[in-house]
Formats: C-alpha cells, structure tokens, sequence
C-alpha cells in the first residue's frame, strides 16, 4: 500500500507540475496577444487597416512576425479580434446586479456606465466611425455588431424603466419606450461632445444629476451643494 501511495503521490506532483508549466505557457501566450491587439488598435486607428502591415504590428507590439500569425491567421482574423476586444465594455451583463440592485439603481448605472465609458474611450469609439466611414467589406460586420448591442441596451432600459413605473420608483408621465428615446438622445448628444468637440470638460455628474431629476423627479442639490439622498451608491 505504501508503495502505491509513493507512486500515486509521484504522478500527482509530475501531473501538479505539468499543470503550472501548461498555466505559465498559457498565461504568456495570452500575454503576447494583449500585446499584438494594443499595437494592432493604435495602427488600425491611427494609419487604417489596410494602410497597416502585419510587420508594423509585430514591431510595435515587441513580437515576432511568426507570433503574430500563430495567434491570428490573416489581418482580417486580427482586425476582427481588435474589434471584437473595443466592443467588449459595450456589453453590459447585470445578471449579477439584478440580484441585489432595485430597478431605479440598475437604470441609473446604466446611464453612468455609458456615459464614462465613451469619455474613457473616446479613441476607440473614433476607431468604430472611421472604419464605418470607410464602407469597405468589414462594414456590414462593424454596423451589424454594434447595432446589436445598441439595441440590446435600449432594450434593457425599456424593460427596467417599465418596471420601475410598475413599482412608482421613477415618473409615469411617459412610456418607457419614450423616456429611453429621450435618455439615449441626450447619452448620445454627450458621445458626439467628446469624439468632435472633444469636450473633456464635461460636467458628467451634473449630467447625470439633471436625469435624475427628469426621470425620477428627485429634488435638486441644495444651495450648499448637499445632494439628495439615492438608493444607489453607483452615482
């Protein structure tokens, strides 16, 4: 029996150690990409797709041209992996939040997330307009991706607006589907501010607050610059 347990315990450190060497060779292979889809968003944005070579990319991110092409195919293969990197904060998943967040925190939330995601990532968001603007063969998959989550965050604000009228947490004075036509107007006014006004100086807080008081019909900040009491600490 102790034989068996030697020989047992052997295989399992040689399988542990198979294991951390197979985590570390998988934790710098994804290294390596994250590099390779920096350098490949900053030529793509700044020189154009077309305009960039697979050579620029490999210098820029420190890697090898071979690298490049273990981990993407074709440039189309990494254009479509940058892009699909830039489209990420854009999907919001509030599986975990609906758990614990009312509806009027959820929408707010929403709101907030939006508006400091464009103003962080401006750059990217230009990246999305050129490549729209520039009606080549990858047009179709950009305005297709994009619209869908476009619609899928008009869709998520429908839903929680009605139920937060349902619970009298946010005004009745206007349909849901009208209210999020409002919101989405102003949350995009503010998106073309900062992409060609580059308005950086935007008061997103006061923004925010002036929505909450449409929308919720709360009283504004007093004189002394105290703020209402919310039922969320998102803001």
């Amino acid at each position: 029996m102790e034989e068996v347990a030697a020989s047992l315990s052997s295989v399992s450190r040689k399988m542990t150690g198979t294991d951390t060497r197979a985590d570390a060779a998988e934790s710098r292979a994804q290294d390596s990409r994250d590099e390779i889809l920096k350098a490949a968003t900053k030529l793509f944005a700044s020189r154009g797709v077309h305009e960039t070579s697979m050579s620029e990319v490999a210098r820029a991110a420190h890697v090898s041209k071979a690298l490049i092409f273990w981990h993407f195919k074709t440039k189309e293969d990494l254009f479509f992996a940058v892009l699909n990197r830039l489209l990420e904060p854009y999907v919001i998943d509030f599986a975990e939040e609906a758990g614990v967040l009312d509806e009027k925190a959820q929408i707010l939330k929403l709101i907030e997330s939006y508006l400091f995601f464009v103003r962080d990532n401006a750059s990217s968001i230009r990246f999305f307009i050129a490549q729209l603007l520039h009606g080549d063969r990858t047009y179709e998959a950009i305005t297709n991706q994009v619209m869908a989550l476009y619609e899928g965050y008009r869709t998520l604000l429908t839903d929680l607006i009605a139920r937060a009228q349902e619970k009298a947490l946010c005004s009745r004075d206007f349909s849901p589907q009208v209210a999020v036509t409002f919101l989405l107007s102003t949350l995009n006014g503010m998106l073309l501010g900062f992409l060609f006004v580059r308005d950086n100086g935007a008061d997103l807080e006061g923004a925010i607050g002036m929505l909450r008081q449409w929308l919720f019909r709360e009283t504004p900040p007093t004189e002394s610059g105290n703020t209402p009491k919310s039922s969320t600490n998102a803001l």
